[in-house]
């Protein structure tokens, strides 16, 4: 069996694979302000295997490397993975020392002799050791911070890799957050976690419902919400809420995700936020497929108001915020099935804009959207080709369950399936 450098042996430790390494190069190179791309598999199988490194990785990746495992040089982590050091003598020396001072302490309070200075002194530092024993972690904060980071991470590759293999990450991370969680931590670290284990449950919910496991999506965000209420964040227990509203918009009825973000909206007290402005939106679009425009336009009125209060953090988020590419999605959905053909396309237009060429899964559901405004214009022949165009631009493997529903929905609308481009979707959908 091949030697692992340290680099190798680290990521093993972590139970961190190609993919999931791959996205937190990018992510640290985002923070170092770095353009960068991640490794290419066959390089960073070379950094793995002792004896395969040829050259030192340029200086861009030597500083990524050296963010993401503080306290290696490149140099150290590319070399034979290291055996645990021995305990020094020094270290040995002076726990012993120690033990023999509270062991002195113990005599002279035994003995009624009182505390004097040096007893008190003892007494001090023994108190400070339990003190630190008490607020210990297994994990530092640094670690905590990185593993907050991660719902981001896998956010931002949402739109570019499949959610199967995303999901299969995810799960993985999901099991060692867990394992954390069973440990001893401080009260404010356990928050922490139980913040992160929502976020993740979170995007375990998105990624599921993507791929049309729509009862399993509900359960991940109800357990999402046991989490962020354990951490006390009522803003994030919101968030979820409407996450499990949109399920229902997708694979439920429209009178059902209504209800559902209604819910959740008077649980956030309509307190400007993403999650208030992302039910607003939701209750829109629910409104506008149930034909009921009166009611739609003032809560879209509502949705744009809030959405222009949000900080830009807010706006930034692509896990747990609500980006202006999502929000202008969004509310082109509500223009399309309201029927108001050219305010659906003028907020699709702009929100296509913001997607980059390698970004798939939104794009590919705008223009499904953008399909069926034109069927509703009366043109349903290029309705259909426009479908069909926003499926056949997607790799076979993100053609998952919320894809393939948001196509079959745009079908029962088109109407006119003999003609030969709604043949062609037709075959597709059964394919």
């Amino acid at each position: 069996m091949s030697e692992l450098t340290n680099f190798g042996a680290l990521l093993k430790e972590q139970g961190a694979t190609y993919a999931r390494f791959a996205r937190q190069f990018v992510s640290v190179a985002r923070e170092l302000n770095v353009n960068a791309d991640a490794p290419q598999r066959r390089q960073f199988d070379r950094w793995r295997i002792a004896g395969r490194v040829k050259t030192t990785p340029r200086d861009d990746a030597t500083r990524i490397l050296e963010r993401m495992f503080p306290g290696y040089s490149v140099r150290e982590l590319l070399q034979p993975a290291d055996q645990r050091p021995p305990v020094r003598e020094e270290k040995v020396a002076l726990e012993a020392e120690e033990v023999l001072k509270r062991r002195t302490l113990l005599g002279v309070v035994g003995a009624g002799l009182g505390l004097g200075p040096a007893a008190l002194e003892i007494m001090a530092s023994t108190r400070a050791r339990l003190d630190a024993a008490i607020e210990s972690s297994s994990y530092s904060t640094a670690t905590l911070e990185r593993w907050e980071e991660i719902a981001n991470e896998y956010a931002r590759a949402y739109q570019t890799l499949p959610p199967q293999e995303l999901l299969a990450d995810l799960l993985a991370d999901i099991d060692e957050v867990q394992q954390m969680l069973e440990a001893h931590q401080p009260i404010r670290h356990r928050r922490r976690l139980c913040r992160v284990v929502a976020q993740l449950a979170a995007l375990a919910g998105i990624f599921t419902s993507a791929l049309g496991a729509h009862r399993e999506a509900r359960n991940w965000f109800h357990t999402g919400r046991l989490a962020a209420s354990e951490a006390g964040d009522a803003h994030l227990e919101g968030t979820l809420a409407v996450r499990s509203a949109i399920v229902s918009l997708y694979f439920g009825t429209p009178a059902a995700a209504y209800t559902h973000a209604a819910r959740a909206r008077e649980r956030l007290r309509s307190a400007v936020g993403p999650a208030s402005a992302r039910s607003l939106v939701v209750e829109a679009r629910a409104l506008a497929r149930m034909r009921r425009g009166d009611e739609t336009l003032p809560l879209l009125r509502q949705a744009e108001d809030m959405f222009r209060k949000l900080s830009s953090q807010d706006r930034e988020d692509i896990a747990l915020g609500y980006t202006e590419r999502q929000f202008l999605f969004h509310l082109g959905n509500a223009w399309t099935h309201l029927g108001r053909t050219e305010e659906a396309w003028a907020v699709q237009r702009r929100a296509l804009a913001q997607y980059a060429p390698t970004e798939r899964l939104d794009p590919a559901l705008i223009r499904i959207d953008r399909a069926t405004a034109l069927a509703r214009a009366g043109e349903p022949e290029e309705a259909y080709r426009v479908a069909g165009g926003a499926i056949t631009s997607l790799p076979t493997e993100h053609r998952t369950g919320m894809v393939m529903r948001y196509a079959s929905d745009f079908a029962a609308v088109a109407g006119r399936p003999e003609l030969p481009a709604g043949r062609q979707l037709t075959e597709l959908l059964h394919a």
